[in-house]
């Protein structure tokens, strides 16, 4: 657990692009700072001048994240364990639901390579949803692919965004993916009405950015967006009414064309999609899917 140079670009992002407030964080596990002196240097380079001097306690020496939290605004810093092995200030084990003393308690809750080794995931982020005050935001920077054995999971956009929406109280800000210096903005499964996948062979990293807007309820909404729009689509046809966005013209075409045919011209779509260069290792992405940014 701990800031390396990828969570540190992230969290320079919310704060001074996003405006994220940090000034009550807890962070999941107390962080250390995984980052080479140079790495941390050019990050400070690129900041606003009026926001270098905050940074002249950050070290990149062996050591925790707390420096860092204070130069990006944090108040007070708090960080969450099982055990109080590092001295973290809360000991508390998140697979058992968190005492309602803590319910919005914080601006920001930070998990920095922590809910992946939770058994109980769900209980988990759901505590930490309950945690961040109205307002608030969560910052998740978690395996995507190709770190198995690194914990108990790795994650894909479709959960966050489907667990951080309206119906549970939160709006995801950003999505991101990481890969190697690159950054990627991640579409919505449920906006671009299909499933947005990647394989590769190099390590990648997930974040979410989301913001608390409402009551998180006593359980969560959950299911993934493609099987929902089966679903209404199946009860839509039962009752005669037309698919959800579906124009006029692909309903007939629906109608006359036989489901090999329908098959065959999706693919023969797909070809012919904008593609972007993610990395010498990934190659190239769907950039309707993944949209290279700058952090």
């Amino acid at each position: 657990m701990g800031v390396n140079r990828q969570a540190c670009e992230v969290l320079i992002h919310a704060r001074e692009h996003l405006g994220v407030d940090l000034s009550t964080t807890l962070t999941l596990g107390r962080l250390q700072m995984f980052m080479r002196p140079a790495q941390l240097d050019a990050l400070v380079a690129r900041l606003r001048p009026e926001w270098r001097e905050a940074w002249k306690n950050v070290s990149a020496d062996t050591g925790y994240a707390e420096p860092l939290f204070n130069a990006l605004g944090a108040r007070t810093v708090d960080s969450m364990d099982y055990s109080d092995y590092e001295q973290a200030t809360i000991i508390h084990d998140l697979n058992m639901p968190v005492p309602e003393t803590l319910y919005a308690r914080f601006t920001c809750v930070v998990d920095g390579g922590t809910i992946e080794h939770v058994f109980n995931f769900p209980n988990a982020i759901q505590s930490c949803m309950r945690m961040v005050a109205p307002g608030g935001h969560y910052i998740g920077i978690t395996p995507a692919n190709n770190q198995m054995g690194h914990g108990f999971y790795q994650f894909s956009p479709e959960l966050y965004f489907r667990l951080f929406a309206p119906e549970n109280g939160f709006e995801v800000r950003s999505m991101l993916l990481g890969v190697n210096d690159a950054w990627f903005e991640v579409s919505d499964p449920k906006t671009v009405r299909e499933r947005v996948q990647l394989l590769s062979s190099a390590p990648l990293t997930l974040v979410v950015i989301a913001r608390r807007t409402g009551d998180v309820p006593a359980v969560l909404q959950v299911q993934q967006s493609d099987y929902v729009s089966a679903w209404n689509n199946a009860e839509a046809e039962r009752e005669g009414r037309p698919r959800e966005h579906e124009p006029a013209y692909r309903r007939w075409l629906r109608k006359l064309l036989p489901v090999r045919m329908r098959t065959f011209l999706r693919n023969v779509a797909a070809l012919f999609r904008p593609r972007e260069e993610a990395s010498g290792i990934i190659g190239m992405v769907d950039a309707t899917h993944f949209k290279r940014v700058q952090l």
